[in-house]
């Protein structure tokens, strides 16, 4: 029986001072669309945390196309430059040149 008191006065109280619960209501109802809506507060953090990722991964992707640029005049102007490439990378040989291939034993 204690409990329904309680719950009388509880409802006694907040018809006493509806307006400040409507208010209230309202307020929560407008800060939580604030935090949590589509434009909302998390939202934004959210995009700014992928923006800062973009951007870093951006500046990868610029400092590799200044690499590969270099490389590029690199071997528009070194003819050494184009025969180390083919020797290295395409395992290209020169006439009558002879390659040794040396085996390493790795069991030893």
């Amino acid at each position: 029986m204690r409990d329904d008191g309680f719950f009388k006065n509880v409802v006694k109280y907040i018809y006493h001072r509806r307006k400040f619960f409507i208010y209230l209501a309202v307020v929560l109802v407008i800060l939580s669309y604030a935090v949590f809506g589509k434009k909302g507060i998390l939202q934004r953090v959210e995009l700014e945390m992928e923006n800062i990722k973009l951007k870093e991964k951006l500046k990868a992707e610029q400092e590799k196309t200044l690499i590969l640029q270099r490389e590029i005049q690199e071997l528009k102007s070194s003819d050494k430059k184009i025969e180390k490439v083919a020797r290295e990378k395409y395992g290209m040989v020169k006439e009558g040149e002879e390659i040794y291939k040396v085996v390493v034993d790795s069991t030893k």
